[in-house]
């Protein structure tokens, strides 16, 4: 989710895409993702604001809430040049 990885540094942006995933999951009836992101959408803004975020994460909730990930090489090469 690359909208995801470029959200994290700013808590309202982050927060909203959590809240996209959430309406994604509901539309979807998965019921498992639907909750990881009620839960991730609680500790986004907080998170962002300070600073506390595991860098390239999905944020799916499929993958733990604090796991870092490498960037995909492409958005890794777009957000380093700007």
């Amino acid at each position: 989710m690359p909208a995801h990885i470029v959200s994290q540094p700013w808590p309202w942006p982050h927060t909203a895409n959590h809240l996209a995933m959430f309406a994604l999951a509901v539309r979807r009836r998965d019921r498992r993702e639907a909750i990881g992101q009620v839960v991730r959408t609680i500790v986004a803004a907080p998170g962002s604001a300070l600073g506390r975020y595991p860098e390239g994460n999905t944020g799916r909730a499929r993958v733990r809430l604090t796991q870092p990930m490498p960037e995909p090489a492409d958005l890794a090469a777009l957000l380093h040049t700007a």
